[in-house]
């Protein structure tokens, strides 16, 4: 088992996401991947958002861009795509009392099964939705 690293994740409304993420001494080719976003850890019921592996970047997804071997050491580079669309959709929610302007804090995590792990947790942290005025 490994521990999940942390890493907050800020995505600016208006415009398409895309972060890439290194992996030294792993080769994640053919691996499959999986992120979910929700209001907050054990959430019940569907996510906000769903990310499977493959999809990136025409689509909402994770993908795996490259593979390379950096002095020496095998290194994955890991993409997660969101389409503006996607993060349109996801508003602030009264309940919690957001309103149009405030950041949409939420969390997530990202699982991935293969190259060379059983399925693992391998980051995790806040998902945070920034306003914008352009649209």
């Amino acid at each position: 088992m490994i521990l999940p690293g942390k890493l907050d994740l800020t995505a600016l409304r208006w415009v398409p996401f895309s972060y890439d993420l290194d992996f030294p001494g792993y080769d994640f080719t053919g691996a499959i991947f999986a992120m979910h976003v929700r209001q907050y850890r054990d959430a019940p019921g569907a996510p906000l958002l769903s990310l499977l592996g493959g999809a990136a970047p025409l689509q909402d997804g994770i993908s795996v861009p490259e593979v390379a071997v950096v002095n020496g050491i095998t290194t994955s580079t890991v993409r997660i795509y969101i389409k503006q669309e996607t993060l349109w959709a996801i508003l602030p929610f009264p309940a919690s009392g957001l309103k149009a302007g405030d950041d949409v804090r939420l969390v997530y995590d990202l699982q991935v099964a293969g190259g060379g792990l059983p399925k693992s947790r391998i980051i995790e942290g806040a998902f945070i939705i920034h306003p914008g005025a352009t649209q």
